[in-house]
């Protein structure tokens, strides 16, 4: 029987991360691994991890096949997660990590995946209305695998918000323009990710500041206040954050570390500010304590965690 007045969190590209730690790569050489981990990972996943380590109640759907199912639902059940699955008819892809602890920085290798099933949608669809009942926030996040129908996310939004639940939306591109008009609560791409939405930039870096561009930016996000009232909040890495509330664009500064694991940061974020919104109803005390989860996040060498 799954958790009632819970978090609802949904990732329809579920991952498997393998986080190789360096002492000093060096590109064309052999390279030697000192410690290496294995979790279970996608944003959702790293998402619903953080809540509970926050001692929030969550279910977590996503589609799981292939050769590794048995594998993933196990280091899902060692976290505490509990997984709504269906059968996706797909191996699960694998995302590797590599830390440099000399040149302190985090490359991630991502693998596509094949189209899921024909029936995963349908299936997904129907175990989503049996979750929602028992929620009270629904956290849709991550890109979507292949296979899934473009009207998947938006159908998910309307049926939620119908039922006067939250949402939260960790979106970018169609999947996060496609939504709008059921008016989440809650839009919390990167900075980077937005700007690939709303600007026609093609994989901008995420380490760019935008900033010959942000009166633009904000501008837009005002827009999406006004068309829809949706409060955007766009996470900036070491700048910070950039979000919404109550019509004002407000910039909060992150403080200055020295990150070891940055990989889940922005989730870990996500999962800070849900539980907080969800305990206090205040906007900005919930971005503080989004940014605080992702700091720790940052500090730490597995992903999606927050101790």
């Amino acid at each position: 029987m799954f958790n009632s007045n819970s978090f609802l969190t949904i990732s329809l590209n579920p991952t498997l991360q393998k986080t190789l730690v360096f002492r000093d790569v060096k590109l064309n050489e052999v390279n030697r691994c000192t410690e290496q981990f294995l979790d279970v990972s996608g944003k959702g996943i790293n998402v619903s991890r953080v809540l509970l380590q926050l001692n929030e109640a969550v279910n977590h759907l996503t589609p799981v096949g292939g050769r590794d199912r048995e594998l993933f639902l196990s280091l899902a059940a060692q976290d505490g997660i509990q997984c709504y699955t269906v059968d996706s008819g797909i191996d699960i892809r694998w995302c590797y990590t590599m830390i440099d602890l000399n040149n302190n920085t985090t490359t991630e290798m991502i693998e596509t995946t094949n189209p899921v099933s024909e029936e995963t949608e349908n299936k997904i669809w129907q175990l989503f209305e049996k979750l929602l009942a028992g929620s009270h926030t629904v956290i849709i996040t991550g890109t979507k695998a292949s296979g899934f129908s473009d009207a998947i996310y938006p159908k998910m939004v309307q049926a939620a918000k119908h039922g006067g639940k939250r949402v939260i939306l960790d979106l970018k591109g169609a999947d996060l323009v496609n939504c709008l008009t059921y008016q989440p609560d809650i839009i919390k791409p990167n900075l980077a990710e937005f700007v690939a939405t709303f600007f026609a930039v093609d994989l901008p870096s995420e380490s760019d500041s935008f900033s010959e561009i942000m009166p633009q930016i904000k501008e837009k996000m005002m827009e999406l206040y006004r068309e829809y009232q949706i409060s955007t909040i766009l996470t900036r890495g070491k700048d910070g954050v950039i979000y919404l509330n109550n019509g004002q664009i407000v910039e909060m500064l992150a403080p200055k570390i020295k990150p070891i694991n940055t990989i889940g940061c922005g989730d870990a974020f996500t999962a800070g500010f849900a539980a907080s919104w969800h305990q206090e109803n205040c906007l900005e005390q919930a971005v503080i304590k989004g940014v605080e989860c992702a700091v720790k996040n940052a500090l730490l060498m597995r992903p999606g965690v927050i101790k």
